[in-house]
């Protein structure tokens, strides 16, 4: 499949990339390989446009089962209080 600069382009805004214009032409080889390969992918599966699995996909019903026990979990935690874990502070 041919991936025009403009789609790239496209593409490259909405990734919120910034792509050379000297890369632009791989980038280009690149994107058309990856959709030709999908649309190799779909034809082996037989999956259409709205398919996510493309075919059937078992199922199996949801059923309620107890969770880890928390006074388990918690005496295994390097650090806790009585009812949560500690962890480090990842956002200042």
């Amino acid at each position: 499949m041919e991936i025009t600069r403009e789609t790239a382009r496209y593409v490259a805004k909405l990734a919120k990339l910034e792509i050379a214009d000297e890369d632009m032409e791989s980038v280009c080889q690149g994107l058309g390989s990856i959709l030709s390969y999908m649309d190799d992918i779909n034809a082996t599966v037989g999956a259409d446009a709205g398919s996510v699995t493309g075919g059937d996909c078992p199922t199996r019903p949801d059923t309620v089962t107890p969770s880890m026990n928390r006074l388990m979990l918690l005496d295994n935690a390097p650090e806790h209080s009585d009812e949560t874990l500690i962890v480090p502070r990842v956002v200042e």
